[in-house]
């Protein structure tokens, strides 16, 4: 088996210094001789415990003990196998890696991924040749329609799946691919009828999907008429984590520009490319993720992100903004400059191109607004009615929200001082409001970090599933173990939901969707679910829950080994309210959501583990469970952009 030369490696551990290397990610406070210090990436602290040795060309964790090299560093902190590490700082410090069969580890799940990768590609030349054959006329046109260049169509590898059940199911089984190998691929569904694998795409224009070193890892598929979904994406794979991949990256790094424009789709991503914005992607359908983040942080130091200009496009920034600015405290060392833009009046960018042209877009690109000033005139306009007139209750509850949000000193106290403005307040009381909102979302999420260190060190697999027992049919028999759990467990995220359910009163009747109502299934002890079932018993659709019935309910229990409404009204005071009834239930969906997908995780973490053993009609049933998990994500993914 071929290996990467030791020259190689050799010659990239001179070039990839190891202050270079970890001082992308983390930012150093101390300097002793040849040792650096700083906080550690890989756990929360407070005090420095990270080292980094120059002479030796190491770091070293005194508080979680991991350390190592410049390679092994990136494949800790980006998740990536050796050769991957080797590769990605290859590309990042110009020392060229050989493509080599060498791989990341013996065995057969590497002979099977690159069984997969082989036979990914092997279907995007099937929908290649489909396309510019007799049966892709109709995509040809829709092609055309859109003004896609034939340089275009060959370079971003553009084809069609033909209509019928199984055209590419034959044509790779023709080619000696097997139906195990088609099953992991992400290219094929099971007939209810027949049980037999059948094609996922059908009669669709088909975008193959590349990961950043240009190989092929799924795909995506555009109806052609008005048929739903518009849209049809491969599903989690052997091979493929949509959350940890851009759409395009593969040609945009090549633009060697600071900068990254992120778009929502695949047309959007070619359109750009092919008016020569060569640095655009997409984020493949999903929230922007703080993997993506990371990812887009390799190769610019500046990420622009369009959304739509109309209310859930808007929502949608509001989301995207939190998540990343929460990451970027995390990270402290991760160096990147967040903007946000919108097209004019309310096009989508290839739109707005075809009718404007590459010159009017740039100028929407440069007059793309910082974070904070985003989010500063959000709270106005948000807050503000068609007379001018600013209800100050709702916009003090936001501006305030959103300057705990700004980890910058001297931009959030220019938030404050600007707020200030229109509040009629000195700036230092808003100042000192917005760092309150702040310290206690840091407590919050330290505290949530140490629950899920713990977990991850005491709690199996199996401990973590959680039955789903939602009524929706979306949702039936997708998860069917139930884990045992203490009994008086409750972890911060569920008591987040509860506080925020009870805080909803009425509205969780009148603007909640009955399958997003909280439910006993969304929460791992039994004590916390005979609660959920008394608040859904007691709950008056016109007043919410009586609280201190509530109370008195929570005193005849425990929570965690304490009193059950010691619990609750700490909780309470932990988390942050807001007058502002669509913020509180945006913030209440949100969180239902993000519990939700927690629980999915687990459940396709322990059905991989368990497909390694099984075989016949149990593999077929776990192979079902974790397709019906991938479409249930979807669907609350589908739920939660929508906000």
């Amino acid at each position: 088996m071929a290996q990467i030369p030791d020259s190689v490696i050799e010659e990239i551990l001179a070039k990839a210094d190891i202050e270079s290397v970890v001082g992308k990610y983390v930012s150093f406070t101390k300097r002793t001789g040849q040792n650096l210090f700083g906080l550690c990436p890989f756990h929360s602290e407070k005090t420095p415990s990270f080292s980094v040795s120059l002479n030796k060309g190491i770091y070293h964790c005194f508080g979680c003990g991991k350390g190592g090299n410049s390679i092994g560093f990136i494949m800790e902190i980006e998740k990536l196998t050796y050769p991957e590490a080797i590769r990605f700082l290859g590309e990042q410090y110009g020392v060229e890696v050989p493509v080599t069969s060498g791989g990341d580890n013996n065995g057969s799940e590497k002979k099977m991924k690159e069984r997969v990768y082989a036979l990914l590609t092997e279907a995007a030349r099937f929908f290649y040749a489909s396309f510019v054959g007799d049966v892709g006329k109709v995509a040809r046109d829709y092609a055309a329609k859109r003004n896609l260049s034939k340089d275009t169509l060959r370079a971003f590898g553009i084809g069609y799946a033909p209509e019928g059940w199984d055209n590419l199911y034959q044509h790779l089984i023709n080619k000696g691919y097997t139906d195990e190998e088609m099953r992991v691929s992400g290219l094929f569904t099971v007939s209810k009828k027949t049980g037999k694998l059948i094609d996922l795409f059908r009669g669709r224009l088909m975008f193959p999907i590349f990961d950043s070193f240009g190989k092929i890892i799924a795909f995506g598929g555009r109806s052609l008429g008005d048929e739903m979904p518009k849209y049809v994406n491969s599903p989690d794979s052997l091979v493929y984590k949509k959350q940890e991949h851009l759409y395009g990256l593969n040609f945009a790094k090549k633009a060697k520009s600071n900068q990254l424009i992120i778009v929502e789709g695949y047309m959007d991503t070619i359109a750009m490319h092919q008016a020569g914005i060569t640095n655009a992607v997409a984020s493949l359908g999903t929230a922007f993720t703080d993997s993506q983040l990371r990812l887009a942080s390799r190769y610019a130091e500046e990420v622009v992100f369009f959304f739509d200009s109309d209310k859930a496009g808007q929502n949608a920034a509001i989301r995207a903004i939190r998540m990343m600015l929460k990451f970027l405290k995390k990270m402290s060392g991760l160096k990147i400059r967040i903007k946000i833009a919108y097209v004019p009046d309310g096009k989508d960018p290839d739109e707005y191109i075809r009718n404007n042209g590459k010159d009017s877009f740039a100028t929407v690109v440069a007059n793309a607004k910082d974070v904070d000033d985003y989010l500063f005139e959000r709270a106005y306009n948000d807050n503000c009615d068609e007379d001018g007139k600013l209800d100050q209750y709702k916009y003090q509850d936001d501006i305030i929200l959103y300057g705990s949000w700004i980890q910058d000193e001297l931009r959030r106290e220019k938030m404050a001082t600007n707020a200030a403005v229109y509040l009629g307040a000195n700036y230092k009381t808003v100042l000192n409001r917005m760092n309150e909102v702040m310290n206690s979302a840091i407590a919050e999420q330290a505290a949530a970090d140490k629950r899920d260190l713990i977990r991850s060190e005491k709690d199996t697999v199996r401990q973590r599933v959680e039955e789903n027992e939602g009524d929706e049919p979306v949702t039936q028999d997708v998860v069917a173990d139930v884990r045992k759990t203490n009994s008086d467990i409750v972890y911060l995220q569920e008591l987040k939901l509860f506080v925020l359910a009870v805080r909803l009163k009425e509205l969780l009747a009148t603007d909640v969707d009955r399958e997003d109502v909280l439910r006993p299934g969304d929460f791992r002890g039994e004590n916390m679910k005979k609660i959920i079932e008394f608040f859904l018993k007691n709950f008056d659709e016109r007043y919410g829950i009586n609280e201190a019935l509530l109370i008195n309910e929570l005193s005849k229990t425990t929570l965690n080994g304490m009193p059950a409404e010691e619990v609750y009204l700490r909780a309470c005071d932990q988390f942050n309210d807001s007058n502002n009834s669509d913020v509180r239930r945006d913030e209440y969906l949100m969180t239902v959501y993000d519990l939700r997908l927690k629980q999915i995780d687990g459940m396709e973490r322990m059905i991989v583990k368990y497909l390694e053993a099984a075989t016949g009609a149990k593999k077929d049933d776990l192979l079902l469970r974790y397709r019906k998990l991938n479409a249930y994500r979807e669907h609350l993914i589908a739920k939660r952009d929508k906000l």
